[in-house]
């Protein structure tokens, strides 16, 4: 059911404009020169509302309950209805999925074009959530947002425009007085403006009581005294009217039209055949009521609001008359069902208002706030309410818990309370037991007692129909939140980067991260930068996954410990065998052990991606697919089988085997248009001493005339006459050093089989073999002279070469630090110590060039 937005607060006010304001216009199209949002930040009646309407946006007008960021979404909704395809998001949102639903509304706003939103009163809908999905909004280019708003702070991010650009100046106060009171001398119009320094809604309400017969001896700075003003020769019986009807904020025009003729100095506000009081209007107003009479009013409003079905709204009314007890009630009828429909940060907010004597006989709020924290993602505070439930008898809080711990991957811990949920509710608990099965491994057991889906698929070793599963999805996405990354964006990024296209996991992993953001759960966060670490080390862009596990681990800190073991697992996989401890220690306790056969596995392919060994421990390995990748381990030549099986493997995923043992199970598979593959990796290093490696081992070669050939092959190609040259070797000698090269290169290489990674006609190393590595091509290799333990003209030459170009290349760049490798390599050198002089290294630029001539003796 959608959350009811009255059409009143999606057009603005029609207030008076006497004034027309194109200085602080022309300051606001000037702000957008700097910034895709503006604030109007000032106290209630600076014309903040007023000044808006005159730009040509869509209005939203944001109350206390928008705080909820579903709710915000309603008004956004709402706004854009007629003017953009939100059925999907609408759709989304009516099942409690509002990160989804605000992603598929951005997606809907960028057929619009350019646009301008105007969100009145954003103050009041203030809350993190609500911070996020603005940033969100920010990220469409055509956006334009400005925000109407009594605070400047949690707005920071946008300009600003203050009280003193908004206040009147001299010019717009005597147009005012002109439009209002045309009989006043200018010089009272500048004494009440300086009274009201610049306040427009005082200056307004001054200019009336003045031209109602009042001198403003007093100064009217704020709302304080504003009643006096008001209230000066108005009918009490009116005032006393107007008093009634303010406690609603706005009413129906029908119902308040004695109070029309005096709408100028009541300052109403007309919206959509209502009208609405300004917020100091009816705080002033409120004072005239006896507070029974007050309390009553309100709570006639609430039973209204009831009967409409607006019971968000009448629970407002209720805590406004002081009826906590009502409230409390409304809330123990509502409260589960406004958590179904996804206002859970309106529900806590409720809560928050309700006194603590009201609380403590109401034990359901108890179990309410527990629910509320959990699809929050606050699983501590959570864990906390849900035991205090149990200790004051809410037996449904067994169940509360083992869907907290179902959430935080927890199966030992929720093993306690399942087998109680076990006994006191059976049928809801079965279904809980099912999932738990699952999270300790056993799927077979889970399916068994009904449970299916992707997250069934993936442990019984079948990743690619899970993953296909959820490609077929429409929305990933599950419709509570705190589920999100068991069954929507972050287990599809997982499951790419297990068996499908790892830039597609990192797409979602980053789609994850935004809706983790826009919840503000650290825990969706650093699950989500975990699976980022994932994507990135499947791609080898490996420094970058260091920083997305280190992230993870940052904020899984105060989390279940159980969160940081993808990220300890993502850690060792890049070397760290401390983090490889500690991952399986905290996967054991957590009593999953399935995660830890996978991320075992994980961390070994990938260390041998690196050419490094990692032993593998002893596993139960009930999941076949995982076995099967077990048994195949180091992947040496007769798991060709596994390939065809598992075609993903050739594809850069977490359980993709080195790549030269990858291409020659596709050579052995008649798939590779080769003659032979010798299934290494080659790494030349040029920079620095000469050194080859296979597979990580360095080679040594039997002459060192051998050696000298393969430097010159890496330094260029070469026709047989000039390489013969350049040797000084004759055509047999030459021969034997060949095959020497050949054979060290590509080890077990069959008699007779072309050579792989060189090749003739001309003589050089083949390049193209995506096998071979040679850092004197690649641009991000330390700066080192190269072949510096050979000597030869060949060499030297292209030593020359490729110094001057990598020195033209860090000299057209900013970075200080490249021009500090040039200096360390030539000290002398006068452009890179120019430039170090203005930069923060000078001093080490200095100290290294004080001793170069130190040791020339100059």
């Amino acid at each position: 059911m959608p959350y009811p937005v009255p059409p009143s607060r999606l057009r603005p006010p029609r207030t008076a404009r006497e004034v027309r304001r194109p200085r602080p216009l022309r300051r606001v199209e000037e702000a957008f020169q700097r910034s895709p949002g503006v604030v109007l930040a000032a106290g209630p009646g600076y014309g903040k509302t007023s000044l808006a309407a005159e730009l040509p946006g869509l209005y939203v007008a944001l109350a206390e309950e928008a705080k909820d960021p579903a709710v915000f979404l309603w008004h956004l909704l709402a706004a854009y209805r007629d003017r953009a395809e939100v059925g999907e998001a609408t759709a989304l949102l009516e099942s409690g999925a509002w990160p989804r639903a605000l992603e598929a509304f951005l997606e809907a706003l960028e057929a619009l074009g350019p646009q301008l939103l105007i969100l009145d009163e954003a103050h009041r809908a203030e809350s993190p959530g609500v911070l996020r999905a603005l940033e969100g909004l920010l990220r469409l280019p055509s956006l334009r947002l400005v925000l109407l708003s009594r605070k400047a702070a949690p707005f920071a991010f946008l300009t600003v425009l203050s009280e003193q650009e908004l206040a009147f100046d001299p010019e717009e106060a005597c147009a005012l007085a002109k439009a209002l009171a045309p009989e006043l001398p200018a010089f009272e119009v500048e004494r009440a403006l300086s009274l009201v320094r610049g306040w427009p809604l005082g200056l307004r309400v001054v200019l009336l009581a003045m031209r109602r017969g009042l001198k403003p001896e007093l100064a009217l700075e704020s709302g304080e005294g504003l009643l006096a003003y008001l209230a000066y020769g108005l009918p009490q019986d009116l005032l006393l009217r107007a008093a009634r009807l303010a406690l609603l904020g706005e009413v129906p025009e029908e119902g308040a039209r004695d109070l029309l003729p005096y709408a100028e100095d009541l300052l109403l506000e007309r919206r959509a055949g209502r009208l609405a009081f300004h917020p100091l209007v009816r705080s002033a107003l409120k004072a005239l009521l006896p507070e029974a009479e007050a309390r009553d009013l309100l709570s006639q409003a609430a039973q209204e609001a009831l009967a409409q079905g607006e019971g968000v709204r009448a629970a407002e009314f209720l805590l406004e008359a002081g009826r906590f007890g009502h409230a409390a009630d409304l809330l123990l009828r509502e409260g589960r069902t406004w958590l179904e429909r996804g206002l859970t940060y309106t529900v806590l907010r409720l809560l928050a208002h309700l006194p603590e004597g009201v609380r403590r006989g109401r034990t359901g709020l108890l179990l309410l706030e527990a629910e509320a924290l959990r699809q929050a993602g606050r699983y501590r505070e959570a864990e906390a309410a849900y035991l205090r439930a149990l200790e004051a008898g809410e037996d449904q809080a067994h169940l509360g818990l083992v869907r907290l711990f179902l959430d935080t991957v927890e199966p030992a811990r929720a093993r306690p309370y399942l087998e109680e949920a076990l006994r006191r509710f059976p049928e809801e608990a079965r279904p809980l037991l099912a999932e738990n099965l699952l999270n300790e491994g056993r799927p077979e057991e889970a399916c068994a007692l009904g449970l299916a889906g992707p997250r069934v698929l993936l442990r019984q070793g079948r990743p690619w129909e899970a993953l296909s599963l959820l490609r077929e999805a429409k929305d990933p996405g599950l419709h509570r939140p705190p589920q999100n990354h068991r069954e929507g964006s972050l287990l599809r990024a997982l499951l790419e980067c297990v068996a499908g296209d790892a830039e597609e996991g990192l797409r979602f992993a980053e789609r994850g991260r935004f809706e983790a953001e826009v919840l503000g759960s650290p825990f969706g966060m650093s699950l989500a930068e975990a699976r980022k670490g994932h994507a990135l080390l499947a791609l080898s862009r490996l420094e970058e996954a260091r920083a997305a596990y280190e992230a993870a681990l940052a904020l899984a800190e105060g989390g279940p410990s159980r969160l940081k073991v993808e990220a300890l697992g993502g850690l060792a996989a890049l070397g760290s065998r401390e983090a490889y401890g500690e991952m399986v220690r905290l996967a054991r306790a957590s009593g999953d052990l399935w995660v830890e056969e996978f991320l075992t596995l994980a961390v070994a392919l990938a260390w041998l991606r690196r050419g490094e060994a990692f032993p593998l421990p002893p596993l139960e390995l009930l999941d076949p697919f995982l076995r099967e990748v077990a048994e195949a381990y180091p992947f040496a030549d007769g798991w060709e089988g596994l390939l065809l099986r598992y075609p993903f493997l050739a594809a850069p995923t977490l359980f993709a085997p080195p790549l030269p043992r990858l291409r020659r199970a596709l050579w052995r598979l008649g798939r590779l248009p080769l003659a032979y593959h010798p299934g290494v990796r080659l790494e030349v290093r040029a920079l620095g001493a000469f050194r080859v490696l296979v597979d990580g081992r360095p080679v040594r070669f039997r002459r060192e005339k051998a050696r000298l050939l393969l430097a010159l092959l890496a330094a260029r190609d070469f026709e047989k006459e000039d390489l013969l040259e350049a040797l000084e070797a004759s055509p047999g000698e030459f021969r034997v050093l060949w095959w020497e090269v050949v054979n060290a290169l590509e080890p077990g290489r069959p008699k007779g089989a072309p050579p792989y990674f060189l090749r003739t006609r001309p003589y050089g190393l083949h390049l193209e073999a995506p096998e071979l590595y040679l850092d004197l091509l690649d641009p991000k290799a330390p700066l080192a002279l190269p072949f510096a333990d050979l000597d030869h003209p060949v060499l030297e030459e292209r030593r020359w070469e490729y110094l001057q170009k990598r020195r033209r290349a860090l000299l057209q760049s900013p970075d200080p630090e490249g021009w500090l490798a040039l200096l360390r390599l030539d000290p002398l050198d006068e452009e890179a110590f120019a430039r170090l002089r203005a930069s923060p290294l000078a001093a080490e630029a200095e100290g290294l060039r004080r001793a170069a001539l130190q040791e020339l003796g100059l």
